[in-house]
């Protein structure tokens, strides 16, 4: 189950609760009259005989009612069983006391059926209750047809008004449920699009780039080779090692290229101690890697711009500082992630000049949107970059 659809049924709970909330006042004032009148009116309450029997009736009711948020919440058996007691005690109330309050108990009751039950639990507890108050009208008070009709027309109107509530309510859940599955499967498919156009992307740069890259390493080797055997000038072989360091570079970020983008997953702070070991295996750097604080999982966001901004500081070591020791500190503090990569200061490799110079720019941009800040400087003798995101 996605956020989305777990987000969209815990706004449906919510809004249940605050309209049970909301229909407070009138179940209190329900009470309220019910009891009022039943102490006004004759036969009165007392504690033998019918009398006892009207206390009883009235305290079971009462209880009842004021239990609905226990019918609202409570299993299917539980629901029907509770608005079965408050049914018959309502009638019951007709019965003990037919100048009282009549048909409102019992009419509140099937209107609770028609908001608590599904339709055909609804039907049968309501219409029972509507056929026992027109019974009971009709046979203590001597009522005729049209004081009958209308006391059974008041449960129907008041059940189907209930009936109306729920089907409403279901409905405005089911739609809200909908969309998040519709906006789910929108991603799902956005997700697919881009994975096949990653896809081809790594094909394209497997079968073209990848390849002429190699072929150029191995040129550049049998070229290293003959100029050795052929004595040429110590400036033409500088030459063709930086030409072959960087051909080796290029296919290597190649390589690092098409596998991103043949993976399922991002990259992320998961993916930091392989990154660390391409760094020392393919460019001999003398990296340690260490980890502070209780690792945690962090937004992919922010672990893919960690990942880059560790990628683009360490190829700046390669560039510009080679032979440099190189320290990469990743910090897990109460509501942030640092990340600081610091040298020790080298020399400039064959690979300097061939950076954009664009590269911390970009990645202070994207760390700026997320939150947070980045700063590059001199570090003693080396240099240090230091990377702190809300997290």
């Amino acid at each position: 189950m996605s956020d989305r659809v777990m987000a969209a049924q815990a706004e449906a709970v919510r809004r249940f609760r605050r309209d049970g909330r909301q229909l407070g006042p009138l179940r209190l004032w329900v009470v309220a009259i019910v009891v009022l009148v039943a102490l006004t009116s004759k036969p009165g309450i007392g504690l033998s005989g019918r009398h006892l029997a009207l206390v009883i009736c009235l305290v079971v009711f009462v209880i009842e009612m004021l239990g609905w948020p226990i019918l609202r919440f409570g299993g299917l058996a539980v629901r029907v069983g509770e608005l079965t007691v408050m049914g018959a005690s309502s009638v019951a109330i007709i019965v003990l006391q037919p100048n009282g309050v009549s048909e409102l108990p019992s009419s509140a009751v099937v209107f609770i059926a028609g908001v608590a039950l599904s339709p055909a639990f609804a039907l049968a507890v309501g219409g029972s209750v509507t056929v026992a108050v027109a019974v009971a009208v009709g046979l203590t008070r001597g009522a005729g047809t049209a004081d009958i009709a209308a006391a059974a027309l008041l449960c129907a109107v008041l059940g189907t008004t209930g009936g109306l509530l729920r089907r409403y309510r279901l409905s405005q859940e089911a739609t809200e449920l909908l969309a998040a599955r519709l906006e789910d499967a929108r991603d799902d498919q956005a997700r697919a699009a881009a994975a096949e156009e990653r896809a081809r992307i790594a094909r394209e740069l497997h079968d073209v780039l990848a390849h002429s890259l190699s072929g150029l390493s191995i040129q550049l080797e049998v070229v290293r080779k003959l100029a050795g055997k052929q004595d040429a000038p110590a400036e033409l072989r500088a030459a063709i090692d930086g030409a072959a360091n960087l051909a080796k570079q290029g296919l290597a970020e190649a390589r690092d290229a098409v596998g991103v983008l043949r993976r399922d997953d991002r990259l992320g702070l998961d993916q930091l101690p392989e990154l660390v070991a391409h760094f020392r295996r393919d460019f001999n750097l003398k990296v340690d890697y260490t980890v502070t604080g209780t690792p945690r999982p962090v937004a992919a966001d922010l672990g893919l711009a960690l990942y880059r901004v560790t990628a683009e500081a360490l190829t700046n070591v390669a560039r510009h500082a080679e032979g440099s020791g190189t320290r990469v500190e990743l910090s897990f503090c109460p509501a942030l992630v640092t990340l600081a990569v610091t040298d020790s200061g080298g020399a400039q490799s064959t690979l300097a000049a061939e950076g954009s110079g664009w590269g911390l720019a970009g990645l202070h941009e994207r760390i700026r949107r997320l939150g947070g800040e980045l700063s590059a400087g001199p570090s003693g003798p080396g240099w240090s970059v230091t990377v702190s995101v809300p997290a």
